[in-house]
């Protein structure tokens, strides 16, 4: 639709022009300095205003190649800007506050049973050198090559540098089974504590699910982070989460009270659903018994990568995507704004130069440009319906650019 959409508020939506864009790159956050209002959208001649969802849109927000655009035009520009004020003009200082840049991670939600030639499923040999070409991933994925590096997982205990006692003694497999996820699925990363994956052998059918380790950090903390913090598995990635499976074994050593399931897919899993965090070690201070981790998921890769013979072993190389195997997700993008807030006070930006306007008439507010210092439109927005301004009201407008 060629309008702005409807909403419960008045909201202002503001796109960024190829200038803009381009600017952005080569200046700083400083680059936005002022800030003009027009009614470019308003005809002096009717007696009501443009109403929610009415004024026309700036742009449609389909990108190159697929992706998601937040630019308007090269040909952007306020029609009929608003005087200043009484001395003329259009333009106004933005807020001093508005060089603030944030960047918030968000999640995408969930996309449940992803399957079919949405996912590929890969058996990899670490040894096959002469005719897999994808025995190049155990680099990627940071896995043991050498007998060295296999020895720290199978025969060096965690005391003396190793893994052979922990959680993820069984990261040495000669074996692997990778999963892939299409790309189209999931944001910049797969969010790490909400992965449920369905996977079928020829011997059976397992439910995996993504956690991390206990790290003895506050739980609330736990359900803020979408990967692994633990510096024991650097090696292994920046951006990974741990794989676990009540089918090879329950939390906490095996506790069949205790279910990897719990908590899944909740607003707070580990603080309130109760979900488990895999035990990295026994210690019976604490009542711990370490647990098994039966993979690594690659977050940003969006690939699941299982190492547990169990599972390893009976996969059948001829299966693709539509063996049985699906997966459940949820990913995570990260949004950065800058917030530009315009104060109109009073006295200003009461008049207009549409020639539709009069004395007698309160402006009807329809868009909003953005300027750096030599006058250059940087970003337009229009608002969902016309903001009406008197010359004595007090109008402000926060706007949140995505950079």
């Amino acid at each position: 639709m060629g309008y702005q959409p409807t909403t419960p508020t008045t909201t202002l939506v503001a796109k960024l022009t190829p200038l803009g864009r381009n600017l952005l790159v080569t200046n700083t956050n400083a680059l936005i300095t002022k800030f003009a209002l027009g009614d470019s959208d308003a005809n002096y001649n009717t007696t009501t205003a443009l109403a929610n969802g009415q004024v026309p849109s700036l742009g449609g927000d389909i990108g190159p190649n697929g992706t998601t655009s937040n630019s308007s035009s090269s040909n952007a520009a306020i029609r009929y800007p608003l005087y200043l004020d009484d001395l003329g003009g259009n333009l106004k200082n933005v807020d001093p506050t508005s060089i603030n840049v944030t960047d918030t991670i968000l999640k995408n939600g969930q996309v449940v049973n992803i399957s079919g030639t949405n996912i590929t499923q890969n058996v990899i040999v670490r040894d096959d050198y002469e005719t897999d070409s994808l025995t190049n991933l155990f680099v990627s994925f940071g896995l043991p090559l050498t007998f060295s590096e296999k020895n720290t997982y199978t025969a060096t205990t965690f005391a003396n540098g190793g893994f052979s006692d922990t959680a993820y003694s069984g990261f040495a497999n000669d074996k692997i089974v990778v999963i892939s996820i299409d790309n189209s699925k999931y944001g910049e990363s797969l969010d790490g504590k909400e992965i449920k994956l369905t996977f079928v052998n020829t011997a059976s059918t397992f439910t995996i699910y993504g956690t991390f380790q206990n790290k003895n950090l506050a739980l609330t903390s736990e359900d803020a982070n979408y990967k692994e913090t633990s510096k024991n598995v650097l090696g292994l990635g920046n951006t990974i989460s741990l794989l676990v499976s009540d089918d090879i074994m329950t939390p906490n050593g095996g506790d069949v009270t205790n279910s990897w399931a719990t908590g899944f897919g909740s607003a707070k899993p580990f603080s309130v659903g109760r979900k488990s965090l895999v035990n990295l070690q026994t210690d019976s201070n604490l009542s711990q018994t370490a647990d098994t981790a039966v993979g690594i998921a690659y977050l940003d890769k969006g690939l699941l990568v299982l190492t547990h013979p169990t599972l390893v072993n009976d996969f059948d190389a001829s299966f693709s995507g539509n063996s049985g195997t699906s997966v459940t997700i949820n990913s995570v993008s990260t949004n950065v704004v800058q917030n530009v807030t315009c104060i109109a006070n009073r006295g200003q930006f009461f008049s207009s130069t549409n020639p539709t306007w009069s004395i007698s008439d309160d402006v009807r507010i329809t868009e909003l440009g953005l300027y750096d210092n030599q006058n250059r439109l940087i970003a337009y927005g229009k608002f969902n319906k016309a903001v009406v301004k008197t010359k004595e009201m007090v109008t402000s407008f926060g706007i949140k650019i995505t950079v």
